[in-house]
């Protein structure tokens, strides 16, 4: 006690000490001057009795959050700031009261050395750049008090504050009447590190001047390990994904959002199996690994809306957003078991990962996240439970659907990988002297059972996965090939998707291909419906003018039974105008059918294109074409598709 009162006393600035509970220890003489009172009244008082306008609960709270106290007083009709520090002596917390006289234009160089010994609060005062700062300032910084002194306050802050910054400094600098200012704030110290400071700002008079003066106790730690609990609370630490908390918030979320706009929402729960063999055999840090590879993967395989996060110790879950029909959640399906099944090599250990899925579609399966989650649950659970079964859906119907688009899309690669795609054509016939004038080319996917799947099977499927690109590629190889072998004046017919058209550079593809095989293209017709042409009209018309330029001739497919534009008709650039079959099978038996038939083979005829009858099939259909004008038919009236090795023997002996 003895240091303390020679320490007091050698202080120029009036000060006190209080216990932590607010009862006087001890001041300097200077302190007991300016209050007019002597030592053995205040003996035993406490501050509040001491100070009638401070209230000690009010020091209490400053100093339990700011770790400091500030008030403005008046003793004996002069103005005083009354500064309250925590100081610890004789390894007990005390209270230092400084009074400073609030008009004093002089610098309080005792004040602010006992801030610098005595406080673990930062201390600064400003004008245009920082004219002070204490020692933990300094600390915090990573700055010099002679580097400060070339800082204006808004440059070491943070930029999100650093707007409002510049905007409290001008108006302390200016004298406007602003209270104490409270904040969470963040520095940026010189090498770069982000300090979270509580802060405490004021206006002050100094150097003749207004100045800002602040104190700030550092929370960087406090701060920081808010976060780290917080992103535990919402992480799973293995992966940095997010848990199945979170998971649930955006599921919660997105069904908001969908219920609203009328979106599909599917569920995925992925279990990995044998995941506690695997920890057991190998070593939980292996199993840490592979847990975060297929956090990774998934990761990388959903991006935007779509999520993903570990729900639980061995089991991730992916929510996929807004997806419009089966055909594109099947392809995700897919993607999953490709990209995570699979051998691992983690500390040169060869480990194969299999997985099992659950899935629930909303709104189908559940209008609320919880009973999606169950009854993804519940399908994790059945394909768990299935030998064979890489998944399961909650719907028996989504099932059935799922499993038929992914078998047929795996036989379709298999067929495209190993060329098993068998070229068949139809003859197209010249109504006016029944010779032949060309063939359309189809064709047929053989399987491995020697089973063969038809056109009208496959193609919807391989057109919603892109699959039609590369079957596309190979029928297109196959007819240009077998140009080459029937005469010159026989043309030959493709059929090409949407898909396909839409492919960026469509057309110059197949017109490199023509001259790469030396083929003329006069020889060739491309067959495209009019839903094709009017997805991307603009580029449309564009590529198949390119082709026609160039030689190529045009043919517009199952004409009336789309959307038909007269206005668009006249712009397309095509050479034939194909009357769909569902019209030709009415002649004879439906008025209202022939009228229209009359009518495509008039337009064909005024737009400068010859009209082509699909599915004749008698005498009188035949009678009634040929009657109208009609240029040229197909049917099996005439023959059915013939396999490509007789064709050529067709041509010879006729039909």
């Amino acid at each position: 006690m003895e240091t303390g009162r020679i320490v007091m006393h050698l202080l120029k600035n009036p000060a006190a000490v209080f216990t932590s509970e607010g009862k006087y220890v001890l001041s300097n003489d200077i302190f007991k001057k300016i209050l007019g009172i002597e030592e053995s009244i205040l003996k035993n008082k406490m501050i509040s009795q001491i100070f009638k306008d401070t209230l000690f609960d009010k020091i209490k709270k400053s100093i339990q959050k700011n770790r400091f106290f500030y008030q403005e007083i008046q003793i004996n009709k002069k103005d005083y700031s009354m500064l309250i520090f925590p100081v610890v002596h004789n390894l007990k917390e005390k209270l230092l009261l400084f009074l400073v006289d609030a008009h004093s234009i002089y610098e309080k160089e005792e004040l602010l050395n006992a801030l610098i010994e005595k406080t673990p609060a930062g201390t600064f005062i400003y004008k245009d750049r920082f004219v002070f700062s204490n020692k933990t300032f300094q600390e915090i910084t990573e700055y010099t008090q002679e580097e400060l002194k070339n800082i204006k306050p808004h440059e070491i802050v943070h930029p999100k504050f650093r707007d409002d910054v510049i905007q409290i400094v001008k108006k302390r600098l200016s004298g406007e009447n602003l209270e104490k200012h409270y904040d969470l704030l963040t520095l940026i110290s010189k090498t770069g590190k982000e300090r979270h400071i509580e802060l405490v700002t004021t206006t002050i008079k100094y150097q003749g001047g207004y100045a800002g003066m602040g104190v700030c106790v550092d929370r960087t730690e406090k701060v920081e390990l808010e976060k780290r609990l917080n992103y535990l609370y919402t992480h799973d630490e293995v992966t940095g994904l997010p848990n199945r908390r979170k998971f649930m918030e955006y599921l919660d979320k997105a069904v908001q959002y969908a219920a609203k706009n009328s979106h599909l929402i599917a569920v995925i729960l992925i279990d990995v199996k044998d995941m506690k063999l695997i920890n057991k055999e190998y070593g939980y840090s292996t199993g840490d690994k592979i847990l975060k590879e297929i956090g990774n993967r998934l990761k990388g395989l959903f991006k935007a809306v779509d999520y993903v996060a570990k729900v639980g110790d061995d089991k991730f879950g992916v929510l996929i957003y807004a997806f419009k029909n089966l055909e594109k959640l099947s392809e995700k399906i897919e993607n999953i078991m490709k990209k995570i099944e699979g051998t691992y090599t983690i500390y040169d250990f060869k480990i194969p990962v299999e997985i099992k899925m659950g899935i629930s579609i909303f709104p189908k399966d559940g209008h609320f996240p919880e009973d999606l989650y169950k009854n993804a649950e519940i399908a994790l659970l059945k394909a768990k439970e299935t030998p064979g079964r890489k998944f399961e859906f909650f719907s028996k119907s989504s099932y059935s659907e799922i499993s038929r688009i992914l078998n047929l899309k795996s036989k379709i690669r298999e067929i495209i990988q190993k060329n098993s795609i068998k070229m068949f054509y139809q003859p197209i016939v010249n109504l006016k002297d029944n010779n032949i004038y060309g063939f359309e080319s189809l064709f047929r996917l053989i399987t491995e059972e020697n089973g063969i799947i038809m056109p009208k099977d496959i193609i919807p499927t391989a057109e919603k996965t892109g699959l039609i690109i590369d079957l596309g590629e190979k029928i297109i190889d196959s007819v240009i090939d077998f140009s080459r072998t029937v005469p010159e004046k026989i043309k030959l017919s493709i059929n090409i998707s949407p898909v396909q058209l839409n492919q960026p550079d469509f057309d110059k593809n197949f017109l490199n291909k023509l001259a790469k095989a030396e083929i003329n293209p006069e020889k060739l017709i491309i067959e495209i419906t009019e839903s094709a042409i009017l997805e991307n009209v603009g580029e449309s018309i564009k590529k198949l003018r390119n082709l026609k330029d160039n030689g190529i001739k045009v043919s517009i497919d199952d004409f009336g039974t789309g959307y038909s534009s007269l206005n668009y008709l006249k712009k397309i650039p095509a050479d034939y105008l194909k009357i769909d079959i569902s019209f030709v099978s009415g002649i004879g038996k439906d008025k209202s059918d022939e009228m229209i038939v009359k009518t495509i083979i008039s337009m064909a005829k005024n737009l400068g294109m010859k009209a082509v009858a699909e599915g004749i099939e008698n005498e009188d259909q035949l009678r009634f074409l040929k009657q109208e004008g009609c240029d040229l038919g197909q049917g099996y009236y005439f023959g059915k598709p013939y396999p490509q090795n007789e064709i050529n023997r067709i041509l010879e002996k006729g039909l």
